[in-house]
């Protein structure tokens, strides 16, 4: 089980004149100490006009700073929304990041949940699947071949040498977000990494796992690596007194259900239902009226169960982990910087779990390579 880190880079109102740039380099100085705690991995999502829920707008640029302050940790994006970006634009801009950390990149690829964020950059619901499976054979060639040239429906390119290459021979994993069951059982045939969320609980996180899992058994490749890794994202706090902990993570999801009410009431706004693509009627769905958004269980109590946020203290915290290591997950990335959480509390759960919690899996990896 290896550590990392997520973020979307949250900046709740009130804001000052200080307040974006305080949680960046708030946020620089938890990744470096991040590191030095042991931490393997670092991830931010790519968000735009979604204000206070995440300000993470370049996160190829927050990798490029982050590069120059750390030496060892995997620095990823969960994920690049394909159908904002010319696919040229993003493998010039991966393999740069790759070159500058000297191989330390994974590049997440994704289609956006919603036509909010897509309008403005003119891009259609109907059009973004297939320009996501165009982005899986642009990528690839780009960083490989010497001389690559497309010919698609969305996407033309003629013979050019496409610079720089990546560091990584034959080129960064690629991951790819898995909410739908449709995409867990595509994204494993194609050999990628599975980024999933297990704040959804362990039932649903499980199944998303069991097909992805079964489905990259016999991979159809999609590109030059097949990439047999789960990663699990929620929202995380650690402090050493339980019921504290539980507290100020309740009050930490009030926000953070509250933001999701927001988008769902935000990102479908303006856009004729009767024109949802079948691909997208999930995302439509749960927007309208998703079970989980609209549970009326307090965040005290959802924190108490243990089974969806990884929030109380060192020990709450491992069993939560190890109860997904148990699925299959391979790399957990909590979400510390959330709402309205301090960076003196974000800067606590990193010092536990480098204390208590990365030795306890650190340990019991030491101990299955001995016995194998």
């Amino acid at each position: 089980m290896q550590i990392g880190l997520f973020y979307q880079i949250q900046v709740p109102k009130p804001w000052n004149a200080e307040s974006e740039t305080t949680r960046y380099w708030e946020m620089l100085e938890e990744v470096s100490y991040a590191e030095e705690m042991g931490m393997e991995s670092v991830w931010f999502v790519e968000h735009h006009f979604r204000s206070e829920w995440s300000h993470s707008s370049a996160p190829d640029l927050t990798l490029a700073a982050i590069s120059q302050r750390t030496e060892k940790m995997r620095l990823g994006i969960a994920v690049t929304l394909a159908p904002l970006h010319h696919p040229l634009h993003v493998a010039s801009r991966m393999a740069t990041l790759d070159i500058l950390s000297k191989g330390r990149v994974n590049v997440g690829l994704g289609r956006s949940g919603y036509p909010y964020q897509m309008q403005p950059y003119g891009t259609d619901l109907k059009d973004v699947s297939g320009m996501l499976e165009e982005f899986l054979d642009i990528l690839p060639g780009a960083w490989t071949q010497q001389e690559f040239s497309y010919d698609g429906k969305y996407f033309q390119i003629p013979p050019r040498e496409v610079v720089p290459k990546p560091f990584q021979k034959p080129h960064p994993p690629i991951w790819q977000a898995c909410s739908q069951d449709d995409t867990a059982r595509k994204v494993g045939k194609q050999g990628l990494g599975c980024l999933a969320q297990t704040s959804v609980g362990p039932e649903r996180a499980q199944q998303i796992i069991q097909l992805y899992r079964e489905a990259i058994k016999d991979p159809q490749p999609a590109t030059q690596v097949v990439y047999d890794k789960v990663a699990g994202n929620t929202v995380g706090l650690c402090a050493e007194n339980r019921q504290k902990a539980r507290e100020r993570g309740a009050e930490l999801i009030d926000w953070y259900r509250h933001q999701q009410r927001l988008r769902d009431a935000m990102v479908w706004k303006g856009y004729d239902p009767a024109k949802v693509p079948e691909d997208y009627q999930f995302h439509y769905q749960r927007s309208q009226g998703d079970p989980v958004r609209r549970d009326e269980t307090s965040s005290l109590e959802l924190v108490e169960r243990g089974d969806r946020f990884c929030i109380g203290n060192p020990d709450d915290c491992i069993e939560y982990i190890e109860r997904y290591e148990a699925m299959g997950v391979d790399e957990m990335m909590p979400l510390f910087q959330v709402g309205p959480v301090t960076h003196e509390e974000v800067m606590e759960s990193l010092r536990l779990y480098g204390k208590y919690i990365i030795p306890h899996f650190q340990q019991k990896a030491k101990k299955a390579r001995a016995a194998d």
